[in-house]
């Protein structure tokens, strides 16, 4: 599953698409959540977390755009990108659930080593899936500066 962010309107080549998986949109879209809630809307910052269509109009796109590029240039987003990293890298290992921490599986899927955990019977929490980065907001700033308004589909 993905979220595609069509522009409205776009500027140049660069406004036309924007395409992230869930696991790198969840922590991208929550970052600017956090960073242009003077910008969105409480309604506009739920329905980004979705694939139904909302539409960001071209003053709110630009807005945002030049708010990530300032946040970039200050090393904001550097900043928070390591804090991220190091949530993600403290995070324990969790008991597999595939296997209930044998490492081992006996089943219609899988005889032998299991394949979540790869036989350790331990395997990472989901939350450490989702990643987040500088470039990643960067080319998401320079979409939105140039979508005319975007539509989160």
């Amino acid at each position: 599953m993905g979220f595609d962010v069509v522009g409205n309107d776009p500027k140049t080549e660069k406004g036309e698409y924007f395409r992230n998986n869930v696991w790198w949109w969840h922590p991208l879209w929550g970052y600017v959540a956090k960073q242009c809630q003077d910008i969105l809307t409480h309604k506009e910052i739920e329905a980004g977390g979705f694939n139904n269509g909302v539409l960001i109009s071209e003053r709110k796109a630009r807005e945002i755009g030049l708010r990530l590029r300032f946040l970039l240039d200050q090393k904001e987003v550097k900043r928070f990108a390591e804090g991220y990293q190091k949530h993600l890298d403290a995070m324990p290992d969790e008991r597999c659930d595939l296997c209930a921490g044998t490492g081992k599986r006996n089943d219609e899927f899988v005889k032998g080593d299991c394949n979540g955990c790869e036989g350790k019977g331990k395997k990472r929490p989901w939350a450490a899936h989702y990643p987040f980065n500088e470039e990643n907001v960067k080319d998401f700033a320079d979409f939105a500066i140039e979508s005319g308004g975007f539509r989160i589909c």
